[in-house]
């Protein structure tokens, strides 16, 4: 058992962690915004100081999708940063030696070799289209290492694919691609199956995780920390094409209109698998298949809508 303190735990990924973390028997300190401001250093340390923890885990971030990442960059980048950076350095000031920063697979070279493994971070250019994002994920892991160099802490930086589940973004303006081209899709339902724009050809892959098995990763890792690498890809192994992820949402949702595709639209990168041989060496798996958490993540979105 431990005292446990993770930011952003009123976020998609916080709010199934936290749960799982006081089942397990922790205590966990889930502030809001309002009781720690980690754009704010002297709000961050002052909280810090208040609190007796034996662990972070930073899950607070600022996201967007891709139609509004490539508007926004330069304030992703910054609140991203300015809270990773006030967060490592009010730990190493207050003594807290753990944490677990939760990053991104975006955090990756854009060229970098398929599958992403962990060597080919800082090798090269970010995407262009979320540069502002990724950047900021690989500043705040850097940061981890030059602290765990400098001042004896152990702060451990965790890259998950792309995340999806209930709590998640489905605005059709800011949301990520799969939840908020689900809810599209249900709205292109109701009006009587009109017709879906699919960005792009549809061949582009990613790497999908449900979000509370990452909790459940996060969950598991915390009770074997000492194990755990400076930096490890955290995913489900499996590519789902654009194209394959439409046919799966309109199954789910029972969409039967048609799927277009227009050529004009950024698609960001055409793959993004991550090598998981570290995730392996920990013996941890993802415990819900694609399919299945679609289902799950389809059964939310209605009920926020009913």
């Amino acid at each position: 058992m431990a005292n446990v303190l993770v930011t952003g735990g009123s976020g998609m990924l916080g709010r199934h962690l936290v749960p799982l973390l006081e089942k397990s028997g922790h205590i966990v300190y889930s502030p809001n915004r309002e009781e720690l401001d980690l754009t704010d250093s002297k709000s961050t340390l002052n909280y810090l100081k208040t609190i007796e923890i034996d662990a972070v885990i930073h899950c607070a971030a600022y996201v967007s999708g891709i139609a509004s990442n490539t508007t926004t960059k330069h304030h992703s980048f910054d609140s991203n940063v300015m809270m990773g950076l006030n967060l490592i350095r009010g730990c190493v000031e207050c003594g807290v030696k753990n944490m677990i920063n939760v990053g991104s697979a975006t955090a990756y070279p854009n060229d970098a070799p398929q599958p992403l493994r962990e060597e080919s971070l800082g090798d090269g250019a970010f995407e262009e289209f979320i540069e502002g994002y990724a950047l900021s994920k690989y500043v705040v892991y850097r940061a981890c290492v030059m602290a765990n160099e400098q001042h004896g802490v152990s702060f451990k930086t965790v890259h998950p694919c792309n995340l999806f589940g209930p709590y998640d973004n489905f605005s059709l303006e800011t949301g990520h691609m799969l939840p908020a081209i689900l809810h599209r899709m249900h709205k292109a339902k109701g009006n009587g199956n009109a017709a879906i724009v699919i960005w792009g050809d549809g061949t582009a892959k990613r790497e999908f995780l449900y979000a509370p098995d990452l909790a459940d990763f996060l969950n598991t890792a915390l009770t074997q920390f000492s194990q755990l690498p400076e930096v490890m890809n955290v995913g489900s192994g499996v590519e789902v094409s654009v194209n394959e992820m439409h046919q799966h949402m309109a199954k789910v949702i029972g969409y039967n209109g048609e799927l277009q595709h227009d050529l004009s639209r950024p698609v960001g990168r055409k793959r993004r698998h991550l090598e998981l041989s570290k995730q392996k060496e920990l013996g941890w798996s993802p415990k819900t298949q694609f399919e299945e958490a679609l289902v799950f993540t389809y059964e939310y979105l209605r009920g926020t809508l009913e």
